[in-house]
């Protein structure tokens, strides 16, 4: 039977997967309010070009004046774009921020084998976390307005060098826009929609690690320590892997996200001595009701259990069911998992991007023949 600690850290690790899908979920909200304004953007982008080239186009201030008049050009188009985005992450990140309160409370709650009501944050604190407490050194409004206007000034980087170099506007189009072949990536603002994806991963992060920090500290009698794992990310970094298995007091040290795009996380670990002669909850009157003084104590505190061994993702997933494994790979992923031809680092490139299955087959077609599975399209 797994302990109060161990019961935590494999929640913790099974919610991270819900976390990295909703951070994902995110990111293609805002990829597709940016697109939707491209369109738009590509046609009065290329008119006001078509006309520049028309009058001529030469150093001098009559060239910073066209070059002005179609950066509010652009601003114009992409100000209620970016506006729309910022109330879609505030609004969700705040909705996170409360829903994320209540799992954390709730699971630790049903890991206890006592009753325990946990102290909870307040609305106030709660909302300063979203919207007031840094990440990598900004707070989100700080990040959005980065990403704004980086977005802003690629687009005109390229502009300047195209007409610099004498370009038509369909070129200076696909510096921006990339080609309809390879569907935009080879266009700059390709890094706004990887932005988006660093963005919405990173944030993510922040706000749950950071309600959760919260609400130890507000309960760090019987949550004195955090133990730091850092096994969600197949490529992790060296950073996190050094910290990876290591014990902080509850509001010390380093706290996720400790880089962009980190997916580590820091799991309560309950001090079953602290507990007290709390009531024994529904599923353990049978083992405790009877116990009284320092016995009732010490199975209490056996029941919790000590610091739970660190364990790395691949093997938690090993240990997981053949739903959740199916849930978390899919199932061509999870049977090619199950029969160790790959293991989950296998499943990724060297930037932490997954393989589709026709480029897992092209690297090892021999797993795909053994286990009788049809080469992908």
């Amino acid at each position: 039977m797994a302990t109060s600690n161990e019961e935590l850290r494999d929640q913790l690790l099974s919610h991270q997967v819900q976390l990295l899908r909703y951070g994902k979920g995110l990111r293609d909200r805002i990829v597709a309010l940016l697109n939707r304004s491209e369109p738009e953007l590509q046609r009065k982008l290329r008119a006001r070009l078509e006309r520049i080239g028309a009058l001529g186009y030469d150093t001098g201030p009559s060239t910073t004046r066209k070059l002005i008049i179609t950066e509010r050009l652009i601003k114009a188009i992409l100000d209620p774009t970016w506006a729309t985005i910022n109330d879609l992450v505030r609004r969700e990140l705040l909705g996170l921020a409360v829903g994320e309160i209540a799992w954390i409370a709730g699971t630790v709650s049903k890991a206890l084998p006592v009753i325990w009501t946990p102290a909870l944050p307040t609305p106030r604190q709660v909302r300063s976390i979203v919207l007031a407490r840094p990440f990598q050194n900004k707070i989100l409004r700080d990040w959005l307005s980065t990403y704004q206007a980086g977005d802003r000034r690629r687009m005109m980087d390229q502009i300047r060098q195209g007409l610099l170099f004498d370009e038509t506007p369909t070129e200076i189009g696909r510096r921006i826009f990339g080609t309809r072949a390879l569907g935009g990536v080879d266009g700059t603002r390709e890094i706004t929609r990887r932005g988006a994806q660093t963005l919405a991963q990173t944030a993510t992060s922040a706000i749950t690690n950071g309600t959760r920090q919260r609400l130890y500290l507000e309960n760090k009698r019987i949550i004195p320590r955090e133990l730091y794992v850092a096994t969600l990310d197949s490529r992790t970094t060296p950073q996190c892997q050094s910290l990876d298995g290591q014990e902080f007091p509850v509001g010390e040290g380093p706290i996720p996200p400790v880089h962009m795009n980190c997916r580590s996380v820091r799991v309560p670990v309950i001090d079953g001595r602290r507990i007290g002669n709390r009531p024994a909850s529904q599923n353990f009157k049978g083992r405790l009701g009877r116990l009284r003084g320092p016995a009732r104590r010490r199975e209490v505190a056996k029941l919790v259990g000590k610091v739970p061994a660190s364990t790395n993702y691949d093997t938690f997933l090993r240990n997981s069911d053949t739903a959740f494994q199916n849930n978390v790979l899919g199932p061509t992923r999870a049977r090619l998992f199950r029969a160790g031809e790959f293991d989950v680092s296998g499943f990724v490139d060297n930037s932490g991007q997954r393989l589709t299955l026709r480029q897992l087959y092209d690297i090892k077609p021999q797993a795909f023949n053994r286990l009788g599975i049809p080469a992908p399209d």
